[in-house]
């Protein structure tokens, strides 16, 4: 059994580093324009400090979570390479994040948003709006912190052998001791601590898979069994050209909709930061993308009678491994793992209070908004810890649905209130509103037809509702204004 105390460390370490990182960056900014002086402002966003290679550690490793190194890894693991393949599209996620929304964030950039909600807020000036984005991404938020917990806690059970309730609670108290402890700041130069980890430990992983003796023997007879798990489609032609071709729009393009990687667009120092961001994080990108999916399609012929494929990882480290360099490296994919629930702790619990309760509230104090917040991120920690009691075998899916709902609210709303100055509230609303449910209605009913993904047809769904609806305000403005 891996003694768990190499992980304990490294979390314990990293909390007391990044702690006193926030600290010593907050001290040397307070009093410039690179920090807010509200204090729930400073809680909730921290300023625009992110430089180049920070942006960059900070958006991959928020990107990559359990279900790049859980859910993905499982994944290939038992659909081979095609699913490789596929999940590489992902590799130009920063460019378009950075390429397409940021430097727009940086043009119109004249008040200091805290959270994504509160921009969308300001931007359309509508009630409704920005009630039904806010609920949608706690909602969506909740699905997705649950998935990183049942990653989380297969990663601690599979490697070190306790049982996997125990380590849902060990993992979900290490969550709340790295959230509760700082804002905003403390959480992206956690990322960035957690990004270096990531990329060391799969390195790592990688060779030591790599070094087996009997791999090469045992990836021929795994082609000679079974020949699909090489081909692009995998076995039975699962992923067919309609399925890949929809996937990459999910988890490419899609991914200018998802509000844990563009509310650290309003962090953003200059334009500077955005070019050096785009070049390192595509780099860090790939290869995060490629090792862990790799090492699910090799471990496929080390350990090839693994009835839940998401238990690959755990299984590589704790069977290729001594027991101390093992624990040591479980670092690396509870970094992974860490990295997106902190980020989207904070930012859905700030937009319950920032969002809602302070409109409400107005007179509410900076203190209060802080020890409330908290207060939250409590509440939907425990939430999201009760769904994660029944895991399923694979959480690779679960983890791409809440994707899908949550580009299909936010993503045509984000693009034309950034290039589009005529479109109106009412019509972001409706792209909102009609995404969301025609997702879910279509994802109830798959499969769909040549196995598409419901992102496509909710997209077009509600791209071509927030038209209808802005010609007809156009129509109706026109016709009261002659008459």
């Amino acid at each position: 059994m891996t003694s768990l105390f190499p992980v304990l460390l490294y979390l314990a370490l990293s909390l007391i580093m990044t702690r006193l990182w926030s600290a010593h960056q907050s001290r040397r900014t307070d009093g410039s324009h690179g920090l807010h002086t509200d204090k729930a402002k400073r809680f909730f966003i921290g300023g625009t400090f992110l430089g180049g290679p920070l942006l960059a550690l900070t958006l991959v490793a928020t990107y990559t979570s359990a279900g790049s190194f859980i859910g993905g890894s499982g994944a290939a693991y038992k659909y081979g390479l095609g699913w490789v393949w596929l999940a590489l599209i992902q590799v130009p996620v920063v460019l378009l994040t950075l390429g397409v929304l940021g430097s727009r964030f940086l043009a119109i950039r004249r008040h200091q948003h805290a959270t994504l909600i509160e921009w969308l807020d300001a931007r359309f000036q509508n009630r409704w709006l920005s009630t039904f984005a806010m609920v949608s991404l706690v909602v969506g938020f909740i699905a997705m912190i649950s998935v990183q917990f049942i990653g989380g806690a297969r990663l601690l059970s599979g490697v070190t052998g306790i049982s996997y309730e125990l380590g849902l609670a060990i993992f979900v108290g290490t969550v709340l001791a790295y959230t509760l402890t700082g804002g905003f700041r403390a959480v992206v130069l956690t990322d960035a601590l957690q990004g270096v980890v990531m990329l060391l430990g799969l390195f790592i992983l990688l060779l030591v898979i790599l070094s087996q003796p009997e791999l090469a023997e045992r990836m021929q007879r795994l082609s000679q069994q079974t020949p699909a798990l090489f081909s692009p489609h995998s076995i039975d032609d699962f992923l067919s050209w309609p399925m890949m071709l929809s996937f990459w729009l999910l988890i490419c393009f899609g991914t200018m909709g998802l509000p844990h990687t563009v509310v650290r667009l309003l962090a953003v120092k200059d334009k500077a930061s955005l070019k050096t961001g785009i070049i390192w994080g595509t780099l860090i990108c790939f290869l995060m993308t490629l090792i862990p999916h790799l090492c699910g399609v090799l471990g496929r012929a080390l350990f090839p009678d693994l009835s839940v494929p998401d238990k690959i990882m755990p299984m590589l480290m704790s069977g290729l491994l001594p027991p101390l360099l093992a624990g040591t490296l479980l670092a690396a994919p509870i970094a992974a793992v860490m990295s997106s629930v902190d980020s989207m702790l904070l930012q859905s619990a700030s937009s319950i209070v920032r969002d809602g309760v302070v409109k409400v509230l107005p007179s509410l104090t900076g203190s209060k908004q802080v020890w409330l917040t908290r207060l939250v991120m409590l509440i939907i920690t425990l939430s999201a810890c009760y769904f994660a009691l029944s895991p399923p075998d694979m959480i690779v899916w679960i983890n791409l649905a809440a994707f899908g709902a949550l580009q299909a609210v936010f993503l045509w709303p984000i693009i034309a209130g950034l290039y589009w100055p005529a479109i109106t509230g009412n019509s972001a609303l409706a792209a909102m509103v009609s995404g969301m449910f025609s997702y879910l209605l279509l994802h109830s009913q798959t499969p769909l037809p040549y196995q598409i993904h419901p992102i496509v047809p909710a997209l077009l769904c509600s791209l071509v509702c927030m038209l209808i609806v802005q010609q007809l305000s156009r129509y109706f403005a026109q016709t009261h204004s002659t008459a």
